[in-house]
């Protein structure tokens, strides 16, 4: 995500630029908003003014979406975050119409995503991961901190010379600017705000793998289309030591890296059309037999078992067909997935073995830049 190491897409590139022109004359300083008043830690409203200036140059130069469902399934995510972070920052969401995917979080907690981005993400999972990474940097102050030590300030000088319109707040909003619009944050910040973020969503209950996920979705992304910019998560050696550091981390937590859950795959469903009885993965059946209640009290179990441990990390040797006294069994890890005999008409062990794998191999092939047995 460094600065350095990256580009904004063309349109956010442009609303750079003209977020940099229009902070050549320091706006006038603003006043505290109404929904400020209940703030009384004096440090947090000077960031709120900070973020706010500059939130109010991005809403002026680029489109907001004017989407009140979208809205509000953000501010649902948003909101089962905000009691995970150490400070109390009344966040803000918006989304700007552009097809260059970022996401990014101002001093004080003005959050942007642009359609582009959301477009990109699987789930629910991913956003909150997203936000997450982002309101760290904004709880731990990442883009305040990184701009007092550029100008060899105090953060308190900083927030009041940005706050009150002083003469270097044109230069210092344009750099608090391109921290933010194009995470040109230092890699020690980059990891920070990766392993609390990780903790805020292991705190409200999101699958933590989507913090993984979302970082290795930019790079194949990036595999896929190499001309199309990002702005956050790019394909650099950083990204791979980030996610190593996210799967140690998770592996010391002892928690499994379970990508299914926030990329929407390996999804199994039970249809029965009054014939039939079918178990599907992904849409596409895997087994199944004629219609009655064997059938479908096997379909049912295989199915619960297949929801807890058919992950897009599993070893082909841990689904195994084992030859027994009444004809095999179908094991998946440790559990009995189905053996003989079975219901009348159902479609046999090894061919359900197969089709099992082949779903697994098309999950798979989705990522192909994902090392699962690592």
């Amino acid at each position: 995500m460094r600065n350095d190491r990256k580009r904004a897409g063309k349109a956010l590139c442009a609303l750079l630029l003209a977020l940099f022109s229009a902070f050549a004359s320091p706006p006038p300083a603003a006043a505290a908003a109404p929904d400020d008043a209940a703030i009384s830690d004096p440090e947090l409203l000077r960031e709120r003014a900070v973020g706010r200036k500059i939130a109010e140059r991005i809403e002026k130069e680029g489109e907001l979406a004017a989407d009140p469902a979208l809205l509000a399934r953000l501010v649902m995510i948003l909101d089962s975050l905000k009691p995970h972070l150490e400070r109390r920052i009344p966040y803000e969401i918006r989304v700007l119409r552009s097809e260059a995917p970022n996401a990014f979080c101002l001093p004080g907690g003005f959050i942007f995503f642009t359609t582009g981005m959301l477009e990109l993400l699987h789930s629910d999972a991913e956003i909150a991961a997203v936000l997450a990474h982002e309101m760290i940097h904004v709880d731990q102050k990442h883009g305040m901190k990184m701009a007092a030590q550029s100008n060899k300030l105090s953060l308190a000088a900083l927030a009041v010379i940005l706050a009150s319109g002083g003469a270097l707040a044109p230069t210092v909003l344009a750099q608090v600017t391109q921290i933010a619009l194009v995470s040109g944050y230092t890699i020690e910040f980059e990891k920070e705000a990766d392993s609390k973020g990780l903790d805020v969503l292991i705190a409200s209950g999101y699958p933590p793998a989507a913090m993984v996920t979302v970082m290795e979705g930019f790079m194949h992304e990036e595999m896929k289309r190499p001309a199309r910019d990002y702005g956050i998560y790019m394909n650099h050696p950083d990204s791979v030591d980030r996610v190593k550091s996210l799967s140690e981390k998770l592996k010391n937590l002892n928690i499994g890296l379970e990508r299914k859950y926030p990329l929407r795959l390996l999804q199994t469903a039970v249809e029965r059309d009054g014939a039939r009885v079918r178990l599907l993965i992904d849409g596409t059946e895997v087994w199944g037999g004629a219609q009655s209640a064997p059938a479908a009290e096997a379909v049912e179990r295989a199915k619960e078992i297949l929801d807890r441990d058919f992950q897009m990390e599993l070893a082909p040797y841990d689904l195994r067909l084992e030859n027994s006294a009444s004809g095999g069994v179908l094991r998946l890890k440790n559990s009995v997935l189905a053996q003989s005999p079975l219901p009348e008409g159902m479609t046999g062990l090894a061919a359900f073995r197969e089709n099992l794998l082949s779903a697994l191999t098309k999950a798979q092939k989705k990522r192909p830049v994902t090392q699962y047995f690592r």
